[in-house]
Parts: C-alpha cells; sequence; structure tokens
C-alpha cells in the first residue's frame, strides 16, 4: 500500500507540474510587475538575456506595495518565493523521488528487508500522504 501511495503522489505531482508549465524546460521566479506589484513570473532560458536579466510571463500576482497590511506583502512573498522554490521542474524531480523510493521499497520487500528499507521509506511516505491530503497507508 505505501508503494502505491508513493506512486500515486508521485503521478499527481508529475501531471500537476505538466499543466502548470507552458515549456518543459520552465522554470519560476519572484518578480515584481511594471506597477512593482509582486509576481510569480515563469520564464526559459531563452528569457535570459545576455547581460542577465530575465524576462518572461506572469504565472500569478500576490499583493501591492500600496497595501495598507504589510502583513499580507510578508506572507504573500513567503507564498511566492515557496511556489517559486517547487516550481514544475523541481516538482518532477521530486516525483522521481517518490518513485525511486516506490522501487527501492519493492526491492526490499523482494530482499525481505523492510526495516533497512524504512529511514528512506517512511519520510517519503509521509509526504505523499500530506501531498495526497489522506491519513491512510
Amino acid at each position: 500500500m505505501t508503494k502505491g501511495l508513493l506512486r500515486e503522489a508521485a503521478t499527481l505531482l508529475r501531471r500537476r507540474a505538466g499543466e502548470a508549465a507552458a515549456f518543459p524546460d520552465e522554470r519560476w521566479m519572484v518578480d515584481q510587475d511594471e506597477a512593482g506589484g509582486l509576481v510569480l513570473t515563469a520564464f526559459v532560458p531563452e528569457d535570459v538575456a545576455p547581460d542577465g536579466v530575465v524576462g518572461g510571463g506572469v504565472v500569478a500576482w500576490f499583493a501591492y506595495p500600496e497595501s495598507a497590511e504589510p502583513a499580507t506583502h510578508s506572507r504573500a512573498l513567503g507564498a511566492a518565493s515557496h511556489m517559486a522554490a517547487l516550481d514544475p521542474q523541481t516538482a518532477v524531480l521530486l516525483a522521481a523521488w517518490l518513485e525511486t523510493t516506490a522501487s527501492l521499497a519493492d526491492r526490499a520487500e523482494e530482499l525481505g528487508d523492510v526495516e533497512g528499507a524504512a529511514p528512506l521509506v517512511e519520510p517519503a511516505t509521509r509526504f505523499a500522504r500530506s501531498y495526497l491530503r489522506t491519513t491512510q497507508a
């Protein structure tokens, strides 16, 4: 059941990453729009100019500097930064980790050493449960 949970989470991560990205090599970063508003921007390597300036398209808008609530902007920056760190390419790598861990669990079961694999399988399983919003094994 654990291996199925890991593979289910990996499949969902891959699907959502594919739906979120316009291009396979797309990355995300926190930026500002023309009005100084906080945005999450998508870009690909071709969008990076020789001088390092990055162009790209806006994925999401967050808070604006003129907001009366400083905490709103701070929290929005945290959310945008978190989303940028877990962009579609990173999500695909996380899915690969879950799939590899499921394969490790398969092999550990074949070898009769499920306990030996537990230190690697258990954290992945906790992540998969959290990601899938489930408490079941």
